[in-house]
């Protein structure tokens, strides 16, 4: 996967979370098997991803922990079909869901 994109997750009760998935890539664009999850502006009502950008070339950018959009970190181990999640806030059923679509992605 070397593009976001977005998953929405489903609840046992019938809700659901939509997410942005953000893959991270070396150098060269291959595939690291860390990818960042982050809610969507649809979900919460957020505006981080549709206002005009308000960082320039010599800002940097806006750290993960600090960016009340950011739900941690999925590291996908391919070999033994496993994931390690790096966060608080996605439940076990969540990061399944996750997991089996970046393997979709990726096949």
């Amino acid at each position: 996967m070397k593009n976001p994109a977005t998953l929405i997750l489903k609840h046992p009760d019938g809700s659901s979370r939509n997410i942005i998935i953000e893959p991270m890539l070396w150098a060269d664009l291959t595939d690291t098997g860390t990818y960042k999850i982050y809610k969507t502006a649809i979900d919460n009502e957020s505006a981080l991803f549709t206002e005009a950008l308000e960082i320039d070339e010599g800002k940097p950018a806006l750290a993960d922990d600090a960016n009340p959009d950011y739900l941690g970190t999925i590291v996908m181990e391919p070999m033994h079909r496993l994931w390690k999640y790096t966060g608080d806030l996605l439940t076990t059923k969540e990061q399944q869901q996750i997991a089996s679509f970046i393997e979709l992605q990726k096949s």
